[in-house]
């Protein structure tokens, strides 16, 4: 490994509790995690720990992050050092499982994967020689885990972006030199292992220097960046969210996707309201069509064409009525819809809002037994923290509006007016267009079987 001088800074710091503070995708955990084996096999290169065996805890925020990073723990730890026959099953799909994911080292020490969805009470009782926790957590948590050093002496590390999570007891703790911290800003000296003259580049080649930190900067949102991009502790609502959007730019008639450029999917997104909004009923109608750059890095087009939009009070059957006007208009049928995702149940004095009853209502106007219909409408929230889907979306949105991959038809006109007014509040009356628009392209914001390159720390 090539360690960058934030993590090269991270891994010299000798400390009881220390934190490693940046943007996202910077190499937290994998320098984390190098902490992590080095302390596992009592093999650090800059100052002597306990000698193994140890019992070690890695600790994420979901069973999804778990496996990501029980798969970047896979490919970092030589296999030498693994006792194989005792440890857990590792596969790809499900890293090492659910059920106490555990693995044991020859040297004798336990490494276990927990999670905290079940509070701070799930972790009381154990004794503990090291602790990393990866992203922010709370400070119930914080506390339960830092008791379960005390009668080891042990150590505790931190590795996050300060983002999805109130932070602000964090920041008190380092302001108070409880934790000590490196805070990684991105610049290219930051990206320049130890000993290089050029900054890291990224697996398609591109080289991450001034001039791609500055791209960075203009594609991303101005409210995410200060904490996505320089890891600062606070972000900075200023105004209208959607800064790059341009009317002249991103409303065309003639904007059409080059078949002989890949396959189109046509894909749609839909929100519920109750009956106080005004326009909260939305279903987005969007083309998507995955296509490889000249760097060889693959985006998607997107050509949103169609939507409807309706009060709340409207009833589950002409939202359905509309819907089925609207595919009419474009020349489709539903069984032509790639995938739909549609918003939670919502109630409202007389009616309930949901995909069952959306389904039963366009089986109604479609002429279609319900059991036929397909495609079915999934859940857009399934299997994701709310407020990680808004924030991951919304950076999606702004980044395929920043370099030109996302168009509006004139059908489409009322989401222009959303890019143009919404302020990234949760009671903004753009804020249901913009919510249906990420739910159709949920499948693309949340790309599953992704995989990195696999390196060792010897």
């Amino acid at each position: 490994m090539r360690w960058t001088p934030p993590q090269d800074r991270i891994h010299r710091l000798d400390a009881k509790r220390k934190l490693l503070r940046s943007g996202n995708q910077f190499g937290k955990t994998t320098a984390a995690l190098a902490e992590v084996i080095w302390r596992c096999t009592g093999t650090h290169p800059h100052y002597p720990t306990k000698a193994p065996p140890i019992e070690c805890w890695v600790v994420c925020t979901s069973w999804q992050q778990a496996v990501a990073i029980m798969l970047k723990f896979h490919e970092l730890c030589p296999s030498e050092h693994i006792d194989h026959f005792a440890s857990s099953h590792f596969t790809i799909r499900n890293g090492y499982g659910k059920d106490n994911p555990t693995v044991i080292f020859n040297c004798g020490t336990v490494l276990r994967f927990r999670t905290t969805n079940q509070g701070p009470t799930a972790l009381q009782g154990a004794t503990v020689d090291y602790v990393l926790i990866d992203e922010p957590t709370s400070l119930d948590i914080y506390r339960e885990l830092d008791r379960r050093l005390m009668r080891t002496g042990g150590s505790l590390c931190l590795s996050l972006t300060p983002v999805n999570r109130d932070c602000s007891w964090l920041w008190d703790m380092v302001e108070a030199d409880v934790i000590e911290e490196v805070h990684a800003k991105l610049t290219a000296e930051n990206l320049t292992p130890v000993g290089a003259v050029e900054p890291l580049r990224l697996q398609d080649n591109t080289l991450m220097d001034s001039d791609w930190i500055a791209e960075q900067w203009r594609i991303t949102p101005p409210i995410f960046a200060p904490v996505v991009l320089d890891g600062e502790w606070e972000t900075r609502p200023e105004g209208v969210f959607f800064k790059c959007f341009d009317r002249s730019k991103h409303v065309s008639a003639d904007a059409a996707l080059d078949p002989a450029r890949g396959a189109i999917r046509w894909v749609m997104g839909i929100d519920y309201a109750a009956a106080d909004r005004d326009y909260g009923q939305v279903a987005v109608l969007a083309q998507v069509q995955r296509q490889v750059g000249d760097n060889g890095r693959k985006r998607e087009a997107i050509l949103v064409r169609d939507l409807v939009v309706m009060p709340g009070v409207a009833t589950n059957g002409q939202f359905a009525a509309e819907v089925l006007r609207m595919l009419e208009r474009q020349g489709m049928k539903w069984r032509d819809l790639h995938e739909v995702h549609g918003d939670n149940p919502v109630t409202a004095r007389w009616v309930l809002k949901s995909n069952i009853e959306t389904m039963r209502a366009i089986s109604r106007e479609a002429g279609i037994g319900y059991s036929s219909l397909q495609p079915r409408i999934k859940n857009a929230k399934e299997g994701k923290l709310s407020a990680g889907m808004v924030d991951a979306g919304a950076r999606y949105l702004y980044e395929h509006l920043a370099e030109g991959l996302l168009i509006l038809s004139p059908r489409a006109a009322a989401l222009a007016d959303a890019f143009e007014t919404w302020d990234y509040g949760r009671d903004h009356p753009a804020k249901d267009r913009i919510d249906a628009l990420r739910y159709a392209l949920k499948m693309y914001i949340f790309p599953r079987g992704r995989q990195g390159a696999v390196v060792r720390v010897a």
